[in-house]
């Protein structure tokens, strides 16, 4: 048999060894369904065990130790140093490739094509956390605005670190489920703090609490690449790597701690610690990436991050469409009857939802949640023109005869629009009772007169928004008079209108470079598409500066 020949014949008995195993583990399993799979405390994350041969092939010594005289010993020590045509039998050229020198020095894990349900399970914790902050803060303030961005930056950038160790080096162990438990935990933790998460007054016990939080989330994740750490410990040039993602990690968690000393009640207006937050999760995120590009061990090749960002984006669009469907279900609530001005809205907030489909959450969230809240300001918008107009029509045809005929006549038409939408607060009762008096008992034409003619319709317009659900933004000192309630909200109009045409413009910018990314050679049809998508995304732009 030649060396090549014995070479195939010991590769393939050492390659059908595992298999074997594999197999007849199965076999056992389906042979018995009530029995399962023994968990262990670690389960190795490699796709096979290291080879056990030396980095060097052994060279046979030329003298041999024999028994006779000693010049039959010298004799075959001559001849062995004869050239001989047949010496390479001697030594097996094939014993190791460069393929296999590569998987001798470079681990390799196993890779899953598809997403695992603890990675489903863990993203429904990161929707959760954002759905459960945005029923809490309404984003109706510049203020607001900032919150919900940065709380939405610590959640992603905290769940970007998590996919990228599972999507590598996922697997189902005693450790790897605790560990897996302790990140649920910390989601928990952050459901906890983020009712209280605000930039722009900054609770010290939440932001006390949410640096620990944050620190933690880094140490689990240390503790897990240290696992790995341990299971590619014997493989050469693949510890360096994966330590230095373990320090990396711990110095974040040193730096989130190091915050907590930073957040007092002296600083709660106008203190900046929280940066710190972003600029560490942004440079932990390149300093990842970066290590992952260098070495080979912890490359993303094979693995299934890009279905991992594909999904998280469903989920979210998911939310984003609640969202939509409570802001119909709202309208649903008030009126019987749809206008085509109204669906036609709803019918394009959707539709921009559905095409607008790319990885970049953050502008998507705010695009799902602009929709949601465009499809209320329309509504509102019909309602209140329906009540201006019943006002006017009042006194189309007869205008008032003096003070008293125009309090009656504009108290009749409040009753029926009070009767059709009920206000919310009794404050409302109140202040339209005072303006109706003042309505009454003034000069008719006279400018005090109309002055509380438009507290009327501030009043009513008010009540309005309430109904559906649209309020203006909090403050410490309780806003009495309707006038600037009205100004208010419509403020909010304004915020909603330029965050929801910015992140659409953004969106399609940024969903032209992952376009263009993903297919180097464009065709002439991806090329016109680009064109007309970077047009489309200068004109919502523009809007959203109107």
């Amino acid at each position: 048999m030649s060396s090549h020949e014995r070479h195939l014949s010991s590769s393939s008995v050492s390659s059908q060894a595992p298999l074997k195993k594999t197999h007849s583990h199965g076999s056992i399993y389906q042979g018995n369904e009530e029995s399962k799979p023994k968990l262990k405390l670690l389960e190795n994350p490699l796709a096979h065990n290291r080879r056990k041969y030396s980095a060097t092939p052994q060279i046979p010594s030329p003298i041999h130790e024999i028994s006779g005289p000693i010049n039959i010993a010298r004799k075959q020590t001559y001849d062995e140093s004869i050239k001989n045509q047949y010496d390479d039998r001697k030594f097996d050229q094939f014993s190791k490739d460069d393929a296999e020198e590569e998987m001798f020095e470079t681990p390799e894990f196993r890779r899953y094509e598809e997403t695992t349900n603890m990675e489903l399970f863990y993203d429904i914790f990161f929707v959760a956390n954002l759905t459960t902050f945005n029923d809490v803060h309404d984003v109706n303030e510049v203020d607001a605005l900032k919150s919900y961005a940065g709380f939405f930056c610590i959640l992603w950038f905290l769940w970007l670190q998590v996919s990228l160790f599972d999507v590598r080096f996922v697997t189902d162990s005693i450790l790897e489920r605790i560990g897996k438990a302790c990140q649920f935990g910390v989601m928990i933790g952050l459901a906890i703090v983020g009712p209280d998460f605000n930039s722009s007054d900054q609770k010290p016990g939440a932001f006390r609490s949410l640096a620990i939080i944050l620190m933690f989330s880094r140490l689990v994740l240390s503790f897990q690449y240290s696992v790995i750490l341990y299971h590619v410990w014997y493989y050469k040039n693949s510890k360096l790597p994966i330590f230095l993602v373990v320090v990396a990690n711990v110095i974040a968690a040193l730096i989130y701690f190091s915050t907590f000393f930073g957040f007092s009640e002296e600083t709660s207006k106008t203190g900046k610690v929280f940066i710190v937050w972003y600029v560490t999760a942004i440079l932990e995120t390149a300093v990842n990436i970066a290590i992952s590009s260098k070495w080979k061990v912890l490359s993303f090749r094979g693995s299934h991050l890009v279905q991992r960002m594909t999904l998280l984006t469903l989920i979210i669009l998911g939310e984003g469409i609640i969202g939509v469907s409570k802001s119909i279900a709202d309208i649903a609530e008030q009126e019987e009857k749809w206008t085509a001005p109204l669906i036609l809205t709803i019918v394009s907030a959707v539709g921009i939802v559905a095409f607008l489909h790319f990885p970049f959450h953050l502008a998507l969230v705010f695009l799902v949640e602009g929709a949601a809240q465009f499809i209320r300001w329309r509504k509102v918008d019909e309602v209140i023109n329906q009540v201006s107009k019943q006002y006017v029509d009042q006194f189309k045809k007869i205008p008032a005869i003096d003070s008293l005929d125009l309090k009656t006549r504009l108290a009749n038409v409040t009753l029926v629009i009070f009767h059709k939408f009920p206000p919310e607060f009794t404050q409302t009762f109140t202040d339209t009772q005072r303006a109706l008096f003042n309505i009454g008992n003034t000069t008719l034409g006279s400018t005090e007169q109309l002055g509380n003619i438009t507290t009327l319709f501030s009043t009513v317009q008010d009540s309005l928004f309430d109904n559906f659900g649209i309020d203006p933004p909090e403050s410490d000192n309780a806003v009495t008079d309707p006038n600037e309630e009205w100004n208010e909200n419509i403020g909010v109009l304004a915020l909603v209108f330029t965050y929801f045409f910015l992140a659409s413009g953004l969106t399609l910018i940024l969903m032209n470079i992952l376009h263009a990314l993903s297919r180097p050679h464009m065709t002439r049809a991806d090329k016109l598409r680009s064109a007309v998508n970077f047009v489309l995304s200068i004109i919502l732009l523009e809007l959203a500066g109107i």
